[in-house]
């Protein structure tokens, strides 16, 4: 199936999406900033986070408007449901799911 090549396919998630001035968004393993070009034009709060202080310092200078965090995937440094949702292209551990979900206050099924 043709969606229009990887970023149409990065934003189908996002459609119908109900977006507010409060929504807060983590890029879980956000890598150099490919999803957070995307985000930050329709999420006012987008934070970045990942592992590799390389990738974040790119992801900054790709992405100015986020935020960004150094930390582990499985051990992230935020309160129980701070994030409204999240992206976790990257993340490939096994014991990532649990953390994420503990951090974002609802998680919104794909239709």
């Amino acid at each position: 199936m043709s969606v229009g090549g990887h970023p149409r396919f990065g934003q189908l998630a996002w459609e119908n999406f109900t977006v507010s001035a409060e929504t807060q968004v983590l890029d879980g393993c956000c890598g150099s900033g490919q999803t957070k070009q995307f985000l930050v034009q329709y999420f006012p709060d987008v934070t970045g986070l990942d592992a590799s202080q390389r990738l974040l310092e790119l992801a900054r200078k790709n992405v100015l408007s986020a935020n960004y965090v150094e930390a582990f995937a499985e051990s992230m440094p935020f309160p129980d449901c701070q994030f409204d949702t999240s992206t976790q292209q990257g993340c490939y551990a096994r014991n990532v799911i649990g953390p994420i979900a503990k951090n974002i206050s609802r998680i919104i099924p794909r239709a």
